[in-house]
């Protein structure tokens, strides 16, 4: 005859916790049981009265006791394999689950970020962007260059080459400004979106 195993699955404390505790409770009873027909045997072998007749009346109570704890004990135990065959059932189903749930969390999440990258605001925030980052190049540029003028020429030229930086420098700063502002915008509406 076959012998049957039951297969190895580490389980949460949430659910080995149900079957811990009938285990217990199972092994409680089975210790009370056996303190009782120890006592019940110590006050058999006392009384001299009668004693093969207590004796067997003692034995049939005792057996009776048993014979009803077993049935309780051997239903509980059908129980908690009922349940752990339901929880391995369960549990195999839980990768599924949650990969099922995150592919559609990831869905969601690229949706939302597609509805707001085509907002209007963030294409405003975008195209300002783009400005600042030219001007900011220009501005650089005409630095340099100033720089440069001014190492080689006169107090008197530099100042006149040194004007241009300055003004490029104040339309990064403004177009940097307007950039914020779109974006601030755009990240206002694209919180609006979440949870749409």
């Amino acid at each position: 005859m076959a012998k049957f195993e039951i297969p190895t699955i580490d389980l949460p404390v949430e659910a080995t916790r149900p079957l811990y505790a009938g285990v217990g409770a199972t092994d409680l009873v089975v210790g009370y049981v056996r303190d009782a027909v120890a006592d019940l045997q110590k006050r058999v072998t006392a009384i001299d009265l009668e004693p093969k007749a207590l004796r067997d009346q003692a034995v049939g109570v005792v057996f009776a006791q048993i014979d009803a704890l077993s049935k309780d004990a051997k239903a509980r135990r059908e129980a908690i394999e009922k349940r752990v065959v339901e929880l391995q059932a369960d549990a195999a189903g839980i990768p599924a689950t949650v990969t099922a749930v995150y592919a559609d969390l990831a869905k969601r999440g690229e949706v939302l970020v597609g509805r707001i990258n085509r907002q209007q605001s963030t294409q405003a925030a975008k195209a300002a962007a783009s400005t600042t980052t030219a001007k900011a190049k220009t501005t650089k540029t005409q630095a340099t260059k100033a720089a440069k003028k001014t190492t080689t020429t006169a107090k008197k030229t530099a100042k006149k080459s040194s004007s241009t930086p300055k003004s490029s420098a104040k339309a990064t700063a403004t177009a940097a400004k307007t950039t914020a502002a779109k974006t601030a915008q755009a990240v206002a509406d694209g919180a609006a979106k979440v949870g749409d």
